[in-house]
């Protein structure tokens, strides 16, 4: 039984908006929230002890992250070179430069030969002896149109077009693989994907449009023992029938509130052939905390928010205040009121919504039944907020660019 800790989607250095500077560190609150569930990881990977660590990709929010980002992941991940635990690191699609020329923020582990690990940055098959046996990884980093595509080939496709060539085109490459396998071995398929039936969380913001969607068919191979999956936030097995398992390991820490309600944590597998076993392990993440109010009717706006606020326990959260009211109810406010009662948040916004922001009757113009060019129905639009008629020229010129980068 060769025993496996899979984690992924550290983004370690993202979320400083939701937290403040430690007078004593000078560092970030939210990094250190980071830091604290990498180290847990790598804690229980040294105590348990595992033969092996995967990490499913995407380690910082961009390719070139600040070298103390740098330094507080490469910290955590040298302990398990001490321990003489061998790790392997992919690729996603934040560890690539936007041209796609590698895994630019993990390849100096390459460079500097960093004893037991192995960088997983192109569809190859990897075979590592560990101390209760060997196993097959066969990694399947971020792939970019660039990496299986020219640019003739997909000149003038749609981007559902393009989508099909390039799983026409992965299907050959990871087949090749596939049938490169010791049959006697157990195997796992590491990827950085989007699989077609995930529930997606933050990073349908953060990689928007930026990737193709990959059919869970061409991950259900009886060859595999277990699918270790990185890119989607929200923790999920694809595959509840177990054969293989096909498990998003989810990220470590909530990104934003996109991710509020969703358990953080890694996986811990029991990799034997055939009888593979595996189980999610929660990690005490800092809560995200949403208090939404309506108090358009209220008499005392105020006291109802205050009233609100105090029904929740907000110690040590990060905190979003959203109360809608009437323009009228403005001045009823006191702000200074509301960050008192907030005090004890470990961070916390406050939004105030009017109702006759939200509750705009239809423009006509922008019915369905009328034909009308993205551009003029924003125009419409905007002339009809009046909230927004001192950047609607900045707006219209913005939309213009987008546009025509898009023809």
């Amino acid at each position: 039984m060769i025993k496996i800790l899979h984690l992924s989607d550290i983004h370690i250095g993202s979320g400083f908006a939701h937290g403040k500077i430690n007078p004593e560190t000078g560092l970030n609150t939210r990094l250190e929230d980071f830091i604290k569930s990498l180290e847990i990881c790598i804690n229980n990977a040294i105590d348990h002890p595992v033969d092996l660590v995967l990490f499913g990709g995407d380690a910082f929010p961009d390719a070139t992250p600040p070298p103390y980002i740098q330094e507080a992941f490469a910290a955590q991940f040298r302990r398990l070179a001490d321990a003489n635990i061998p790790t392997v690191l992919l690729v996603g699609n934040h560890d690539q430069h936007s041209q796609g020329n590698g895994g630019a923020s993990l390849s100096i582990y390459r460079t500097l030969a960093v004893p037991g690990f192995i960088v997983g940055d192109r569809i190859a098959t990897h075979k590592i002896k560990t101390q209760n046996g060997a196993v097959q990884i066969i990694t399947l980093p971020w792939l970019l149109k660039s990496t299986l595509l020219t640019r003739p080939e997909t000149e003038g496709l749609s981007l559902e077009e393009i989508n099909q060539l390039l799983i026409k085109k992965l299907e050959p490459a990871l087949e090749g693989q596939i049938r490169k396998l010791d049959p006697n071995l157990p195997t796992v398929l590491l990827a950085h994907l989007m699989a077609d039936r995930a529930s997606l969380g933050a990073e349908r913001f953060l990689a928007v449009g930026k990737g193709f969607t990959i059919p869970l068919s061409l991950l259900m191979r009886s060859e595999f023992d277990y699918v270790a999956l990185g890119h989607i936030h929200k923790h999920q097995n694809l595959n509840p029938e177990n054969n293989p398992s096909i498990v998003y390991a989810g990220s470590i820490e909530r990104i934003d509130f996109s991710e509020e309600k969703e358990d953080k944590g890694y996986v811990l597998i029991k990799l034997k052939k055939e009888e593979t076993e595996w189980e999610f392990c929660p990690l005490p993440v800092r809560n995200f905390c949403t208090i939404e109010i309506d108090i358009s009717e209220e008499e005392d706006p105020q006291k109802a928010i205050v009233k609100a606020i105090s029904s929740q326990t907000i110690e040590d959260k990060v905190v979003r205040l959203i109360y809608k009211l009437r323009s009228q109810q403005l001045e009823l406010i006191n702000p200074s009121i509301l960050r008192e009662v907030l005090k004890d948040a470990h961070s916390y916004t406050i939004r105030p919504q009017l109702i006759s922001q939200l509750a705009n009757p239809r423009i006509p113009e922008l019915n369905t039944e009328n034909s009308i060019t993205p551009l003029s129905a924003l125009k419409t639009y905007l002339e009809n907020r009046e909230d927004l008629k001192d950047i609607m020229s900045e707006m219209l010129t913005v939309a213009e660019e987008l546009l025509a980068i898009n023809m």
